[in-house]
């Protein structure tokens, strides 16, 4: 008991000494975090010089190098030929695309007007006047010669389409490259993640094309239903305001909003046009409140790994300490868990009976059939104890093969009935040697003890069923006897 009562005063110096941790690990994030954060809004204007030329890399590799080999392609003297064939080997075209879709690393294909056939570098072969090439006819009718377009509605991608042409009014039909708008969505986050920057698309109708954030629609074919013009955007007229005011030719013109640094660049190879929008460098405040609240989203969290924590470890001290009340073999209350909830029993009943039993000639079971027999033996005989219990009732080991049992609220003669009920039913157990060739039966014999609480102690109450249980050994075992003054 001594040795139970230090555990539980360290255990909480234990929890103290966890919780300094904690927060001091907290304490130390926080300003790591800080120290971090500051350095990184030093250098976020040295990151933005740093940007431009991979910028221009970015467009160039992924928007006007395709339109180049498509353009490359228009101008092939094989394709020419080939699509002015009455007859086409689509074997030989299908080779062509898909040698030219290995060395560029893009999709490609060609649609002849003579032949109602699109082919792609896929194999996928769709007639023109399918719902699926609905693009064809609407680009055909246009005066432009070069398009950039999405469509596929189940894998967007964006396409670059040429018109091929025979002689200057001898139309052919298309050829062109598709480029997966994952492939967009990715480098383009990427870019925006390291450099700060958003890219912003627009057609010569000012719809925007592609964007390095969610304004960026692929949901539908074409996209018809998911148009988002750039007026839309709040900083937008603001910009168009400026530029009617500064009345300039340039073909890179800046805006320094409030909010924002504004970049405008013409790609004409395109006819479309890049906004290129960051935080202005002195707009701290911004960063500030994306610091308090990663913050706040981190404390958050830790707190609630840290209530986890906790609980965790009073879960495992419970089990602990649940696992130290416990005898190991019959899973029964031991005697330390008994004697501390004697106490807790006191002051809810007036009185109780105390019953001790003891199973007879339990070493000579263990003498003849050995130690796992005898165990075997406990087991069962606590498993009957355990089927013979009422709620507040308990049941334990007291030691060695001797049982006890708390009966509150019990007078004499109801423990005698209880115990007497137990002891017929052990009477009637049957055991097996270890080599199943002999079978044997065992008897348990018992001492019983009533009192009020307050006129007694546990102590007190056990060492008169002692002698109750003595009585019953001395008088021929496998009986009740009541203590008796």
């Amino acid at each position: 008991m001594v040795k139970a009562k230090k555990k539980m005063e360290q255990s909480p110096k234990f929890d103290r000494y966890l919780t300094i941790v904690f927060f001091i690990t907290i304490v130390s994030v926080i300003f790591t975090s800080y120290f971090t954060f500051k350095e990184i809004i030093n250098t976020h204007h040295e990151k933005q010089q740093n940007a431009t030329i991979p910028l221009f890399s970015l467009i160039n590799s992924e928007i006007i190098h395709p339109l180049s080999v498509a353009k490359y392609i228009s101008r092939d003297h094989f394709i020419i030929e080939f699509a002015k064939q009455d007859n086409i080997d689509k074997n030989k075209i299908l080779t062509y695309l898909q040698q030219l879709s290995n060395r560029y690393q893009m999709s490609s294909f060609i649609a002849l007007d003579k032949h109602n056939l699109m082919i792609d570098s896929n194999n996928k072969q769709t007639g023109l006047s399918h719902d699926e090439a609905e693009w064809y006819e609407r680009l055909k009718r246009l005066p432009e010669d070069e398009f950039t377009d999405i469509g596929n509605a189940d894998d967007p991608h964006l396409y670059f389409d040429v018109k091929l042409y025979a002689e200057p009014k001898d139309f052919l039909g298309f050829v062109g490259i598709a480029i997966d708008l994952n492939t967009f969505e990715e480098k383009f986050a990427e870019f925006q993640q390291k450099y700060g920057y958003e890219l912003i698309f627009t057609n010569k109708d000012n719809i925007i094309t592609l964007s390095s954030n969610t304004l960026m629609k692929t949901e539908s074919h074409h996209r018809n239903s998911e148009k988002v013009n750039i007026n839309t955007l709040p900083w937008y007229q603001k910009y168009v305001e400026f530029q009617n005011k500064a009345s300039t030719d340039e073909r890179i013109t800046r805006w320094n909003a409030q909010d924002l640094l504004v970049s405008k660049i013409p790609l004409k190879d395109l006819n479309w046009t890049l906004y290129i929008t960051s935080p202005k460098p002195d707009k701290q405040m911004e960063y500030w409140k994306i610091f308090v609240t990663r913050v706040g989203l981190f404390l958050l969290v830790t707190l609630v790994l840290y209530a986890l924590f906790l609980k965790a470890v009073n879960y495992y001290k419970s089990n602990v300490l649940k696992n130290a009340d416990i005898d190991f073999l019959t899973k029964l209350p031991n005697r330390r868990y008994i004697t501390r909830e004697f106490e807790t029993l006191s002051l809810k009943y007036s009185n109780v009976s105390v019953v001790l039993a003891d199973i007879d000639h339990f070493k000579q079971v263990n003498d003849t059939y050995g130690h796992n027999v005898g165990d075997q033996v406990l087991v069962a005989i606590a498993n009957t104890f355990n089927e013979n219990v009422r709620q507040d009732e308990m049941i334990g080991r007291w030691g060695g093969e001797e049982f006890i049992m708390i009966l509150p609220d019990t007078n004499a003669e109801q423990a005698f009935d209880i115990t007497e009920r137990i002891r017929k039913s052990v009477e009637q157990l049957t055991f097996s040697s270890s080599d199943k060739t002999a079978t044997f039966r065992t008897t348990i014999s018992f001492g019983v003890n009533h009192s009020k609480f307050h006129r007694t102690t546990l102590k007190q109450l056990i060492d008169e069923s002692d002698k109750a249980l003595y009585s019953a050994k001395s008088s021929g075992r496998n009986k009740v006897v009541v203590f008796d003054e």
